[in-house]
């Protein structure tokens, strides 16, 4: 086809009725992305087309075009196409609010102002979100209630209040703001934000399985974020501007602090985390909170500073990258104060559930249990993908499908419920550090990925 020749396709899951308007050059260009198109700015750009008398939407001869028009028909194309065409392009580079292509799948939302604020706007706005997983949940809550009930439990909870009062109280304030905002009580969001902690009480293991790859051509970070089946189909995604001016987009438990599910700022970190099972917890900052301030984070060291801050009261793993630098960070971190940095010098690099870095790696107090069961299972189906060996892929498309995997069921890297076993991949992160893009596929890969049922952003 010539220079000039556009074609209109219709895009499977876009909110509202939204065409895909490509303009064809001849050459492919992966920066060249196709522009979304409202149905209704559309349906006027058809209009105009039948008022010069083209009877097919595909531009034939341009110069045909114009000779053939007369004085009030060329008038119309000519007045009326531009602005529509800059509409178009307008939401195209996403300039209301900074994402890459239109919002179609996650709910979404912006959110600013105070730390309280922010937390106000997000219950507020996902009150229905969040109250749908407590009801989901109830068994669980009551054992919450019941453990920060407990003379134990509550001199635990307000001990791990008072550490995080005095090294994170401006996340205190937005986990606030959330409970006002939701009419949820603040001392049961309270005790959400410490589940993990409180996990020395009452187990709960989730799991998530991650890829970094990188060569000459290409860097990916691949994350898929399990969590309990309660929260499928109740994950949203919000863009928050805080008073540190870094703002981020995240993936988000109702009820639960950002940064716990995949992330990224406006500097260019990347944040995605792995669980991992402990038999003690200490005193110490909630995990949680830990992975909140990494969002606002103004470049690698300073991620590596907050996600390693003293004292730590559980064990986690983080998945640091840098759009800016192109690097990557596999950081664990330990409540005795061990941190395990590895900046991996072959691909793919595989995570799942349990330490494998070298500094950490003989913790006593982790959950031998857990591991054997869910975390090793998942990579050895990773590694059986073809992922665990020093080689070249020259695209993404393996990576996804080995993310996609039942092998070992259900503990595979693609997880569905199974009877008595709750966990469930909730979500796919894709971020593509070269071209400093996040995509986020919803539910299971093995139907998000070959569905293309993602919503992509940058800033």
């Amino acid at each position: 086809m010539g220079d000039g020749c556009c074609i209109a396709e219709n895009r499977r899951g876009v909110n509202g009725g939204y065409f895909i308007f490509t303009t064809l050059t001849g050459t492919p260009d992966y920066q060249n992305y196709p522009i979304l198109i409202n149905s209704h700015v559309f349906s006027l750009i058809i209009i105009i087309l039948s008022l010069v008398q083209i009877e097919i939407i595909i531009f034939g001869n341009y110069n045909h075009l114009v000779k053939n028009m007369n004085r009030r028909k060329f008038l119309a194309f000519s007045i009326l196409t531009p602005p529509l065409l800059i509409q178009a392009c307008k939401e195209k580079a996403g300039e209301t609010t900074g994402e890459l292509a239109k919002k179609q799948i996650f709910p979404f939302l912006e959110a600013e102002g105070s730390y309280y604020d922010i937390g106000y706007q997000i219950g507020d706005r996902f009150q229905e979100n969040i109250e749908t997983v407590m009801k989901r949940r109830q068994g669980w809550i009551d054992k919450l209630l019941a453990i920060t009930g407990s003379e134990e439990g509550k001199l635990f909870s307000n001990k791990l209040y008072d550490i995080t009062k005095e090294h994170s109280p401006q996340y205190i304030e937005e986990i606030r703001g959330m409970a006002e905002g939701s009419g949820v009580d603040f001392g049961l969001m309270w005790a959400m934000s410490i589940k993990s902690e409180l996990s020395v009480f009452e187990k709960e293991n989730p799991g998530c399985s991650t890829v970094y790859y990188k060569d000459e051509e290409n860097n990916w970070l691949i994350h898929n974020e399990d969590g309990d089946k309660s929260y499928s189909g109740q994950m949203f995604i919000v863009k928050a501007k805080p008073p540190s001016g870094v703002d981020f987009i995240s993936l988000v438990y109702p009820g639960l602090l950002m940064g716990v599910g995949p992330s990224f700022n406006s500097a260019g970190i990347v944040q995605t985390t792995n669980y991992i099972g402990t038999t003690k917890v200490s005193m110490g900052i909630p995990r949680y909170f830990l992975g909140r301030g990494v969002l606002e984070a103004g470049n690698m060291y300073e991620a590596l500073k907050i996600a390693s801050s003293k004292p730590r009261a559980f064990p986690w793993h983080h998945n640091i990258a840098s759009f800016k630098d192109g690097k990557y960070l596999s950081i664990e971190t330990l409540p005795d104060g061990r941190v395990g940095i590895r900046q991996p010098d072959t691909s793919p690099y595989l995570h799942t559930n349990h330490l494998i870095n070298g500094q950490t790696v003989d913790y006593d107090y982790e959950d031998v249990k857990y591991k054997k069961s869910s975390s090793v299972p998942r990579l050895i189906a990773l590694k059986s993908e073809g992922l665990g060996y020093d080689r070249k892929f020259n695209d993404s498309k393996h990576l996804l499908n080995a993310l996609s995997s039942h092998t070992n069921e259900p503990y595979s890297p693609c997880r569905h419920p199974a009877g008595d076993i709750h966990g469930k991949t909730l979500a796919t992160a894709f971020f593509n550090i070269k071209y400093k893009t996040a995509r986020y596929y919803d539910g299971n890969p093995c139907r998000s990925v070959p569905g293309n049922l993602f919503d992509e952003f940058s800033f």
